[in-house]
């Protein structure tokens, strides 16, 4: 069973929590407020009152056990970049943090966050979806059972062509583009820098690169049994 934390327990972060639990998952909520905690205790594992300034208090809670750890907190940003710090002093393996502007995403960035969420219903949604689909980066649901996800391509696909892989015919799951992260060099040369492309409509000859982004479109268990070849 997937274990997630979810500190914060505003509009975002209580539809989160629900969500997760509706699906299976083992959630614990933290909140500085009993009313949040008591509103959403029936439907989640454990509820837990504390600051989540306090590094000692969330020490005790072992997060670093836990496969994500979800600041929602979108009031104070102060009291997230706080929390964010002390997840990540614990050994947090994975943390998702809501931001409210553009700003605080690009100071969340610099943090060294890579999972950042704008807020609303929708971001929460999407979230849930992503974080309960095993070996899935991001994903939008078009359906209960039909999503479009990206993945990072399994190591058995790396080297193969598309061709070889004959993704439709073995697994009943549609190949819609491949992000790709490419190093090139800036400053004469003397400095290299990441960008993300987009191949494009794949040609049956191309060929699967470690650290590839998959672009599917399929039943949510087609994708999932593809990814666990």
């Amino acid at each position: 069973m997937k274990k997630f934390a979810i500190i914060g327990l505003g509009y975002f972060g209580d539809r989160l929590a629900s969500r997760l639990a509706q699906r299976g998952a083992e959630v614990l909520a933290l909140d500085e407020s009993l009313q949040k905690l008591d509103d959403i205790k029936e439907l989640v594992t454990h509820t837990v009152q504390l600051d989540a300034t306090d590094e000692k208090a969330l020490r005790s809670q072992g997060l670093d056990e836990y496969d994500a750890v979800v600041v929602g907190i979108g009031e104070d940003f102060e009291a997230s970049l706080l929390t964010v710090t002390f997840l990540q002093s614990i050994g947090v393996k994975r943390i998702i943090v809501r931001a409210t502007t553009a700003v605080h995403e690009q100071i969340l960035k610099h943090l060294g966050i890579k999972e950042v969420v704008l807020p609303g219903a929708e971001a929460a949604e999407r979230l849930a979806s992503s974080l309960m689909f095993e070996k899935v980066v991001e994903s939008f649901a078009f359906t209960s059972d039909f999503t479009i996800a990206e993945a990072i391509a399994p190591e058995s696909f790396i080297g193969q062509t598309i061709q070889d892989l004959d993704l439709r015919e073995r697994f009943e799951v549609s190949l819609i583009t491949i992000k790709r992260i490419e190093t090139r060099p800036q400053f004469l040369g003397l400095r290299k820098h990441e960008i993300e492309t987009i191949i494009g409509v794949p040609r049956p000859s191309t060929v699967v690169e470690r650290g590839d982004v998959l672009v599917l479109f399929g039943h949510k268990k087609c994708i999932q049994k593809m990814l666990e070849v």
